[in-house]
């Protein structure tokens, strides 16, 4: 069995705006973290074989439907950190997230300027 201890952590993406999707991938590249988008929640909270996520990044605007898997899938990786993005204006969206299980819901603009922050931070190999 290999020792995996020094291999950074995997990040999850749900988004599907393409501009937002094409940022955070470029940022974890170029911090040589790796974030694979994930296309269906529900398989993700069932699949025990995976490899445990350290992030799990949800855009409350275009792929807020993840958001009713969040408790299934952080019960099935306890130290798995979520974060809810979104529109500031959409703030019942943003409760809704609180309220499904994501630790952090942040507007779209502290997702920008603290995206570097996050990826570092929870998808480090020592987290």
């Amino acid at each position: 069995m290999t020792d995996n201890t020094n291999a950074p952590r995997l990040g999850l993406l749900s988004c599907s705006d393409f501009l937002f999707t094409t940022r955070i991938l470029d940022t974890a590249r170029a911090l040589q973290r790796e974030v694979r988008i994930l296309k269906d929640a529900a398989a993700l909270a069932s699949d025990s074989g995976t490899e445990p996520p350290g992030l799990w990044i949800i855009d409350l605007d275009s792929a807020g439907e993840a958001v009713s898997h969040v408790a299934a899938v952080r019960e099935q990786y306890p130290d798995l950190m979520v974060i809810g993005f979104g529109s500031h204006v959409e703030v019942d969206r943003l409760k809704q997230a609180r309220a499904a299980g994501c630790q952090l819901v942040v507007p779209r603009s502290k997702m920008t300027t603290d995206l570097v922050n996050y990826l570092n931070e929870y998808l480090d190999p020592q987290s």
